[in-house]
């Protein structure tokens, strides 16, 4: 879902900066009032939970590739506002560090994945959850289908915008741009999310409100309403032991998964999701797999022995994530909309001249999720160093994160003046605010 420079016009790219550079600066207003000690760490959290998110990649219909993002989980804890500022930073670390969405079009990427995305999830589960109680499992199941809408709507306006540039801007015959048309750009982004990335997107959000829910329901419940001035119902209800949410999501989702693999690729387990298994070296994946399991063996405690209390779980927790981001390198193929010139020349014939001219405009230090030096790039390489690089990449990128965000909030509230109270996250609740994020 990240637009590489070159697919959107500079005209169409950064003219979207007229929604979202006014959504950030609302953003930056709502959120103002509520930064203290717990709610810039929450929000430093949230960032890098979206930017480890969107590495993992995954098959979906098509032959191509997707990931989650994250928005709607952070939007039910901490309002969308404050979701918009955590995807849209993770995003902009993605472009700048690891060439993950283009320069040019942060302000595209940002609008659909920080933007719609949190907004459109958010609004859902407020209109599924209802007045249910916070430990209900209606909420659990409004979560994951806020989700699920909120992404396939990014999604959704994802294929609109690289839909348009043929429309509106070619050159003897020749798009300029993007060469979808919208009769192909749409039902590729919206049939590889719907059956696909959106599923994985419903599953996430669902373990991690569940855990939240059995865990810190305070973050429901108190930090809830003082960061997005709403009343939120307590009630009775009582929330389902985590074993038994995780034993029914993750097998259920598995399984829509494979059906969903199965039917778009023509009922061959060879061709699941319409990808060409075949391409991959399984003997590769499986050393991979042995190295990366070693790897969390020997880490994953480490860490948990090294890490303050306080720390102990969230440290341990990227931790895991960083070191198991490279099962998203197994997946064949690419994202739609994010081949290089080569891929698009091979499937049109032609290169577009927007695409020759904008692409690579920047060269990010870790473009790819890769360590610049030969033992990791170097050609026919073996998988799992692509995998050490990718680990790798992914530690400084939630490290460079964590310490973004919690500084850009730091500033914003000492530019402002205005720090907000401490918002009560155990025991009773603090008095909710309206107007906040």
């Amino acid at each position: 879902m990240h637009i590489p420079d070159g697919y959107l016009s500079p005209v169409f790219s950064l003219g979207s900066g007229v929604v979202t550079i006014p959504a950030w600066a609302v953003a930056t207003h709502k959120v103002r009032d509520v930064l203290n000690r717990r709610t810039v760490p929450l929000m430093a959290i949230f960032s890098a939970l979206s930017f480890t998110i969107m590495m993992f990649n995954v098959p979906v219909p098509g032959g191509t590739t997707a990931h989650g993002v994250g928005g709607t989980l952070i939007a039910i804890v901490l309002g969308p506002w404050a979701a918009m500022l955590c995807v849209s930073v993770a995003l902009i670390i993605q472009a700048l560090f690891f060439g993950d969405g283009g320069i040019l079009a942060i302000f595209a990427n940002c609008l659909n994945m920080g933007v719609i995305l949190p907004f459109v999830g958010y609004y859902t589960y407020r209109v599924i959850a209802g007045r249910s109680p916070v430990l209900s499992t209606r909420r659990i199941w409004a979560a994951a289908i806020g989700s699920y809408v909120g992404i396939t709507a990014a999604a959704l306006a994802v294929g609109i915008e690289l839909g348009l540039q043929p429309v509106l801007f070619q050159q003897n015959g020749h798009p300029l741009y993007s060469p979808y048309p919208l009769g192909v750009a749409i039902p590729a982004m919206l049939l590889s999310h719907a059956f696909g990335a959106s599923l994985v997107e419903a599953l996430i959000t669902a373990l991690g409100f569940a855990y939240i829910q059995k865990q810190h329901p305070a973050l429901l419940t108190a930090l809830r309403e003082v960061v997005s001035g709403g009343d939120v119902p307590t009630g009775e209800a009582q929330a389902l032991p985590l074993w038994r949410i995780f034993a029914l999501a993750v097998p259920l989702a598995l399984v829509l998964l494979f059906i969903a693999g199965l039917i778009t690729g023509g009922g061959r387990l060879d061709h699941l999701f319409g990808a060409d298994w075949s391409q991959v070296s399984w003997p590769d994946v499986g050393i991979m797999l042995l190295i990366v399991l070693g790897i969390a063996v020997v880490l994953l405690p480490l860490t948990w022995l090294l890490l303050p209390a306080r720390l102990k779980r969230v440290g341990t927790f990227f931790m895991a994530l960083a070191i198991f981001a490279p099962l998203g390198l197994i997946a064949p193929g690419f994202a739609f909309g994010e081949g290089s010139p080569e891929d698009v020349q091979q499937a049109f014939g032609y290169i577009p001249q927007g695409l020759r001219d904008l692409n690579g405009l920047w060269n990010a230090p870790l473009s790819g999720y890769t360590i610049n030096a030969d033992f990791f790039t170097a050609p026919n390489a073996p998988l799992w160093h692509a995998a050490l690089g990718y680990e790798i990449s992914g530690i400084i990128g939630i490290l460079l994160l964590v310490l973004v965000v919690s500084g850009l909030m730091l500033l914003i509230r000492r530019l402002t003046g205005r720090g907000g109270g401490e918002a009560e996250v155990s025991g009773k609740p603090a008095q909710p605010r309206e107007g906040a994020l």
